[in-house]
């Protein structure tokens, strides 16, 4: 028999005795429907088991298509590169379509890491890393400079799995279906800024109707980055659903990067210009890798 997670006081515990009596598991499934605090209900899934690719993106576009920005300045990360200690840091961190994203992190009040995009660049700075610059490539330039990258950063994957860009139906396939698990597996193709061939792979939670995971693959079948998704919550004020954890890792680098939000912001009215802005006062300065000179 199904049983609800009860106290100890007696108005629950006749609740539960009319469960018991007016129909066994299913009155305890209603009881816990209108209680909401049993573990062994399960969920009113938001898509079928055997849901098609059209229903799937049409279902996660819902959502992004409202999902125009989100900011958090009380983020938590976890970041760790091969054969160094992992470092917790404090971070503010905010996203936009199409191209805007910024995460700045620091430890006791010293800048860590900057990792960022605007409509013309993106850049990044690791301070515990061998590099002392910001580097800093034009989205143009990426192709002819891509071998140069010491991080394979990638902004637009990265901004995608952020949850800001909605999917265009036309890309998507099925690879796999796991209905047991709740799992869908969708794969596009597409010519990456470096010009060579890349595979967006998405693992869908059918049942929770949402992404829980995001790869990109090389043309050769070499992961060159992760996004797991978690934690995800609707939000009060729009009824917009946005993870609250994210793990994110490059292997080509060794770096990884666990992401937790204790409070988020969506659709904000104001973010300033400055927070997709170049920064110029880090490390020995910002490097542009394809005009090989320091910005100004």
């Amino acid at each position: 028999m199904s049983r609800c997670n009860a106290s100890g006081t007696s108005r629950l515990s006749w609740l539960l005795l009319l469960a018991v009596v007016g129909g066994g598991a299913s009155g305890c499934r209603t009881l816990c429907e209108q209680v909401r605090w049993c573990p062994y209900c399960p969920p009113d899934c938001q898509l079928a088991a055997d849901a098609t690719v059209a229903e799937v993106i049409s279902h996660l576009n819902a959502n992004t298509s409202r999902l125009k920005a989100w900011r958090s300045t009380s983020a938590s990360i976890r970041a760790r590169t091969d054969g160094g200690l992992p470092v917790s840091l404090s971070a503010n961190i905010a996203v936009a379509r199409p191209r805007q994203f910024r995460l700045r992190a620091s430890l006791l009040g010293s800048n860590e890491v900057d990792l960022g995009s605007n409509p013309e660049r993106f850049w990044f700075w690791v301070r515990r890393s061998k590099q002392r610059h910001v580097i800093s490539v034009g989205h143009a330039d990426l192709p002819r400079v891509r071998d140069q990258l010491s991080l394979p950063f990638e902004p637009e994957w990265l901004i995608e799995a952020l949850g800001v860009v909605p999917l265009n139906p036309d890309e998507w396939s099925v690879v796999s279906s796991r209905p047991g698990q709740h799992r869908l597996t969708l794969v596009a193709e597409r010519r990456s800024p470096r010009g060579t061939r890349v595979r967006r792979q998405l693992v869908v939670d059918t049942c929770l109707g949402v992404v829980v995971e995001q790869s990109l693959f090389d043309d050769s079948s070499q992961l060159i980055a992760r996004a797991r998704l978690n934690g995800h919550r609707t939000d009060q004020d729009t009824g917009i659903v946005v993870p609250r954890r994210f793990e994110l890792e490059w292997p080509e680098a060794g770096m990884s990067l666990m992401i937790s939000l204790s409070d988020i912001e969506v659709n904000p009215t104001v973010v300033t210009e400055s927070t997709w802005q170049v920064p110029h006062a880090l490390g020995a300065g910002t490097f542009d890798l394809a005009t090989r000179q320091l910005l100004r």
